[in-house]
């Protein structure tokens, strides 16, 4: 089979390199859908042949359909631009392309600290379908800000063993960035979801959200890094909750 793997991007000179360089061993296309960098994205985007569009930014499910859209395979794989495909994983799913055994594939994004090579061995990860048969599964293209793929067929997705590296911490002031623009985001999907925030916990959810990490995610055995962590997704749970709050005080009309 043949493999589109489509990715989007906005300023990300320091990453892009790796995941493309890591894609492209599986890859027979590579799709870069950009929304306005300024910087050497495009650039080095080019370098590794890419096709490479621009769609203004509406929500990330919104940018990952329109990318989707524009692969040229019915099997793709669906990447972030901080994202690397472990060498384990590549060889992975080159055996798949040879004899595919399901429509879709879940595949584990494991989180890395500033420095790793490879994840710790408590690293946070989560799990979510990012390779798929077009036929048997879509990115959905609503104004919601969530890593989803929407499956037909639920008895049709298998496993990977192997890992995805996710290098989404590269410096505070990055991180600290990120998590502002994004808690943004998540502001929209909740209102289009018609959830609610009581006041208690506008109060409560720093405090709740760093216990919530640094201890039943085990943050704590991570060290320094595992603390800082903990507080910047603790203050990103609480911004989200507080631009609601906000919100609500706009529209009140």
């Amino acid at each position: 089979m043949n493999l589109s793997v489509y990715l989007i991007t906005l300023n990300e000179e320091n990453r892009l390199e790796n995941t493309l360089k890591a894609a492209a061993k599986v890859a027979d296309e590579i799709v870069v859908v950009d929304s306005g960098s300024t910087d050497k994205t495009v650039e080095i985007a080019k370098k590794y042949k890419a096709r490479i569009f621009y769609h203004e930014w509406k929500s990330y499910c919104d940018q990952k359909s329109f990318a989707e859209k524009k692969c040229s395979s019915d099997w793709v794989l669906s990447l972030d631009a901080d994202e690397v495909l472990s060498d384990e994983l590549i060889a992975e799913i080159k055996q798949i392309k040879k004899n595919p055994a399901a429509d879709a594939y879940k595949i584990k994004i494991c989180n890395m600290f500033p420095g790793d090579k490879k994840p710790r061995v408590f690293a946070q990860s989560f799990n979510a379908v990012r390779l798929y048969n077009r036929h048997g599964a879509y990115m959905p293209p609503d104004l919601w800000n969530k890593d989803r793929v929407k499956v037909r067929n639920p008895k049709s997705v298998s496993q990977l063993k192997n890992k995805i590296y996710h290098y989404c911490f590269l410096s505070l002031e990055q991180a600290t960035a990120k998590y502002n623009l994004h808690s943004s985001e998540l502001v929209h999907t909740v209102v289009a979801e018609k959830r609610t925030f009581s006041r208690l916990r506008l109060y409560t959810e720093f405090p709740r959200q760093f216990l919530h990490y640094y201890f039943l995610k085990r943050y704590f055995l991570l060290g320094t890094q595992g603390f800082i962590q903990a507080m910047v997704l603790a203050h990103f749970r609480f911004l989200k909750i507080a631009k609601w709050f906000e919100y609500q005080a706009l529209h009140k009309k």
